[in-house]
C-alpha cells in the first residue's frame, strides 16, 4: 500500500476525530459532565453535524463564507473553552490530569464491541485502500458541491441537504485536508458510527448487554444475499453519512417512552432525539423517512402512553424544534429564492410516479393474483364463494388476500432476499418470535413478558425491510416505491439479524437470572468468536464488496501527483469528467470530448504552461462492477478483472456520434472510439511537433501525455 495514501487516511482520521468528538467534548464539556458514554457519543455525532451544517450554510446565506473565517470561529471557540477550563495552567503546574468527557473506561464489553466494530469497519472500507477512486459517479457530483463550498457558494445546484458537504468543508478549512482524500476515506471512518449507533438502539431492545454485539458480529461476517446496495455503505454519500441518525432517533424515542418518573433524564432523551432528527434532515431526506419508520415501529408498543398529554406534548415540542433546527438553512435558502435541487423533486414525485406506472396492473392484484394465485381454487370453489353473503364474501376474499400476501412475502421476500434455505430459517424465527411477543403480553406469562420489551418493534422493522425489498422487485404488487430497495436494505438487514438473535438473547436473559455472571460473560466472548468461526466453516462468509468502476486507478494517482508537483493554476488536464472534480481547486480541466471537437477548428489553444492528456490504451467498460480481493480472514475474494477493450485506428475512424448514450454521453458506449481518436490525435500531433509531447506516465492500460509551453504563446492544438 502506498505510504502517501496511508498518510492521507491518517490525516482524515485525525481531522475527523478532532472535529466530530474532541471539539464538542471540550466546548460542551460542562453540559456533558456526568452524562453516560451513550449520551456523550450520541451528542457528538448529532449536535456536531447540525451545528457545522447550520454555521457553514448561514455564513453562505449572508455571503461571508470563507475558509479563514470558519477556521477562526472553530479554533477560537475551542481555544476559549480550553482557556476557560484552565487546562493549560494546570498542565504546566503539573497538578491535575486533563480529563475529557466521554473517554470510556476499558472493560470487557467495550473491548469486544470495539473488536467487532473494527472488523466490520475494516471489511466495509477495505476497497478504498485498493482503488483510489470513487465507487460510484454520485460521489464525484458531491465532491463538486464541496468544491463550491470552498469557493463560498452554497446550494450550487439548488437546495439540498448539505450536512456531509459542510463537514468535509470544515476538514478542508481547519486542517487543509484535501477534499479528494476526505471524499475517499471519510465514510470508511464514519461507518463505525453506523455500527455504534445500531448498538445504542439494540441496547434498548435486548436484555443481555452482549446481545447487540452478537447482532453486529453476525452482520459483519455473514454473506448477505440480495444486498446489492451494501457496497454503498463505505461510500462518502449524504445518505450513508446520515444513516446512524435513524437508530439514534429510535433509541431516544424508546428511552423517553419507557421512563415513567416526572423527569428522570427525559429532557436529555428528548434533546438528543430532537438533535438526531435535525441531523437526519441535515444529512438526507431518506434518512428522515427512515427515522420516521423506526419511530413508528416503536410507537405501536407505547400507543396508549403516547397519547397522554403529559407524554405527547413534550414529544411534539421536541419534534417541532428538531425539524425547525434542521431546516433553518433550507428555509433561509427558500427565502432567498433558491429552488430545490432536482433530486428532491424526483424523490417527492417518486411514489406518485411509481403508482402511476402500476395503473395497468392494479386489477391484477385485485383479480388475477388474489383470486387465482395462492389457493388455486377451482370454478366450483368460487361458485361457493359467490353464493356467500356480502360479509362472507369479504371475509373469504380477505383470507385469500392475507394468504397470498404471506405466501409472496415468504417466497419473494425472505427466500429471494436471503436465498432459499437461509430465508426459510429467518422466516421461521421471525414468526416464532412474533408469536412469543404476542403471548408474552398475556398475564399468565409475566416472567417472559419482562424479556420481550421492544422485540415487536424490531420484528416489525425487519418485516418492513423485507417487504420493501420484495415490493421493489415484484412490480406486480402495485405498491408505490416510498424508499427504493437499495436505500433501505443496509439497515433493514441489520434489523433482520437482530430478530435472528432474539432467541439467544432470551437464553442469556434466563440464564443470567441464576447469577454466575462471569460465566455468561465468558460464554458471550465464546459465542462471538463462534459466530465468526461457524460462518467461515459453513462457507457463508461474506465476499468482498465491489465498486462501480469508471476509471483506472492510475488516473486518480496521476492526477494527485500533478496536483502535488505543479504550481496551482499552472496546468490543464485533458480527460473525461471524473478528473474535473479532483483538480477543481488546483488547476484547470478540459473535457476530452470537448477537446476533440475543438481540435477540429482552425485554431485551438489552452493557455496554461503545462498540458496533460489522459488516454486509455485499453478503454474501460464504464460503470462496471469491480470486486475487491483481500485476506481470507476478512472476506472471500471473487475473481475480478477490469473489463476493457483495445484502441485501434479502425475505431478512431468511426463516427463517435453513433455511440453516444443519453446519460453518460461518449464515456460509456463510445469510449473505445473516443480513446482511439484521442490516441491518434496525440500520435499525429507528436509527428507534427517532434519532442514536444512527452510521456508523463504510462502502463499497459493507461498513458498520460505531457506538454510544456509558454502560457503567453501557447501551441495551436487544432488538428491538421
Amino acid at each position: 500500500m502506498d505510504a502517501y495514501w496511508i498518510l492521507e487516511y491518517v490525516k482524515v482520521l485525525a481531522g475527523y476525530t478532532f472535529l466530530m468528538f474532541l471539539w464538542p467534548s471540550v466546548v460542551f464539556g460542562e453540559y456533558l459532565k456526568g452524562k453516560s458514554k451513550r449520551d456523550i457519543f450520541s451528542f457528538c455525532v448529532t449536535v456536531q453535524i447540525v451545528m457545522i451544517n447550520t454555521v457553514v450554510l448561514m455564513l453562505g446565506l449572508f455571503g461571508i463564507l470563507h475558509i479563514r473565517l470558519v477556521a477562526i470561529l472553530f479554533y477560537g471557540i475551542f481555544l476559549a473553552a480550553v482557556l476557560r477550563k484552565g487546562w493549560f495552567q494546570r498542565l504546566l503546574a503539573g497538578k491535575d490530569k486533563i480529563k475529557l468527557q466521554g473517554i470510556p473506561k476499558v472493560k470487557g464489553e467495550w473491548i469486544l464491541l470495539m473488536a467487532v466494530v473494527g472488523f466490520g469497519t475494516l471489511y466495509f472500507s477495505y476497497g478504498s485502500f485498493q482503488i483510489h477512486s470513487y465507487g460510484v459517479y454520485d460521489v464525484f457530483l458531491h465532491h463538486g458541491w464541496v468544491n463550491k463550498l470552498a469557493e463560498g457558494k452554497i446550494f450550487p445546484n439548488g437546495i439540498y441537504p448539505e450536512g456531509m458537504h459542510c463537514f468535509i468543508y470544515c476538514l478542508y478549512a481547519l486542517f487543509g485536508i484535501r477534499i479528494y482524500s476526505s471524499m475517499l476515506y471519510l465514510q470508511s471512518i464514519h461507518i463505525a458510527v453506523f455500527f455504534l449507533s445500531a448498538y445504542v438502539l439494540l441496547r434498548e431492545v435486548f436484555h443481555w448487554r452482549y446481545s447487540p454485539i452478537f447482532v453486529l458480529c453476525l452482520y459483519a461476517v455473514l454473506d448477505i444475499f440480495g444486498g446489492h446496495s451494501m457496497y454503498r455503505l463505505p461510500l462518502t454519500l449524504p445518505m450513508e453519512f446520515g444513516l446512524h441518525t435513524q437508530f439514534l432517533c429510535g433509541a431516544y424515542f424508546a428511552r423517553y417512552m419507557k421512563k415513567t418518573g416526572p423527569e428522570q433524564g427525559k429532557r436529555t432523551d428528548l434533546f438528543l432525539f430532537a438533535m438526531a432528527l435535525a441531523a437526519s434532515i441535515a444529512s438526507h431526506y431518506y434518512t428522515t423517512i427512515m427515522a420516521f419508520i423506526v419511530c413508528v415501529a416503536f410507537t405501536f408498543i407505547y400507543i396508549k402512553k403516547l397519547f397522554r398529554p403529559a407524554c405527547l406534548l413534550p414529544l411534539f415540542i421536541s419534534v417541532f424544534w428538531g425539524c425547525m433546527i434542521g431546516t433553518i438553512p433550507i428555509l433561509g435558502g427558500m427565502i432567498k429564492g433558491i429552488p430545490f435541487q432536482g433530486s428532491i423533486t424526483w424523490a417527492l414525485n417518486q411514489p406518485a410516479s411509481s403508482m402511476a406506472s402500476e395503473e395497468v396492473q392494479e386489477s391484477t392484484l385485485e383479480n388475477t393474483e388474489i383470486l387465482r394465485g395462492p389457493l388455486d381454487l377451482t370454478e366450483e370453489d368460487w361458485e361457493v364463494v359467490d353464493k356467500l353473503p356480502d360479509i362472507g364474501q369479504k371475509v373469504a376474499k380477505g383470507v385469500i388476500k392475507t394468504e397470498y400476501f404471506i405466501k409472496e412475502m415468504y417466497e419473494s421476500g425472505y427466500q429471494k432476499t436471503f436465498e432459499k434455505e437461509r430465508g426459510v430459517r429467518i422466516f421461521q424465527i421471525t414468526v416464532g418470535m412474533l408469536i412469543f411477543a404476542v403471548l408474552s403480553r398475556h398475564k399468565k406469562f409475566k416472567f417472559i413478558g419482562k424479556a420481550n420489551k421492544e422485540y415487536f418493534s424490531i420484528i416489525l422493522l425487519s418485516f418492513l425491510s423485507i417487504f420493501l425489498c420484495a415490493s421493489c422487485r415484484e412490480k406486480s404488487w402495485g405498491f408505490p416505491v416510498t424508499i427504493p430497495e437499495h436505500r433501505f436494505c443496509a439497515e433493514g438487514f441489520l434489523m433482520t439479524y437482530a430478530v435472528v438473535m432474539m432467541p439467544v438473547d432470551l437464553l442469556f436473559f434466563v440464564a443470567s437470572r441464576f447469577h454466575y455472571q462471569y460465566i455468561w460473560k465468558a460464554m458471550s466472548y465464546i459465542l462471538t468468536a463462534g459466530i465468526y468461526v461457524l460462518v467461515n466453516y459453513q462457507e457463508n462468509f461474506h465476499e468482498f464488496l465491489f465498486y462501480s468502476l469508471n476509471r483506472y486507478d492510475a488516473a486518480a494517482w496521476v492526477t494527485d501527483s500533478i496536483i502535488k508537483e505543479f504550481p496551482k493554476d499552472s496546468y490543464t488536464i485533458v480527460s473525461p469528467m471524473e478528473e474535473s472534480f479532483q483538480v477543481a481547486l488546483y488547476g484547470s480541466h478540459e473535457d476530452i470530448w470537448e477537446f476533440l471537437k475543438k481540435s477540429e477548428d482552425e485554431k485551438y489553444t489552452l493557455p496554461k504552461e503545462h498540458i496533460f492528456i489522459y488516454v486509455e490504451k485499453k478503454p474501460i467498460e464504464y460503470h462496471q462492477m469491480y470486486f475487491f480481493h483481500g485476506p481470507k480472514w476478512l472476506g472471500l475474494s471473487k475473481n475480478s478483472s477490469i473489463r476493457a477493450t483495445e484502441i485501434s485506428k479502425e475505431a478512431a475512424g468511426e463516427d463517435l456520434a453513433e455511440y453516444i448514450e443519453p446519460m453518460w454521453g461518449p464515456y460509456a458506449g463510445g469510449r473505445t472510439v473516443l480513446e482511439s481518436k484521442v490516441y491518434e490525435y496525440c500520435r499525429t500531433f507528436s509527428e507534427a511537433n517532434p519532442s514536444v509531447l512527452n510521456v508523463y506516465y504510462e502502463d499497459e492500460a493507461f498513458v498520460c501525455y505531457y506538454l510544456k509551453q509558454d502560457a503567453d504563446k501557447p501551441y495551436n492544438l487544432a488538428g491538421e
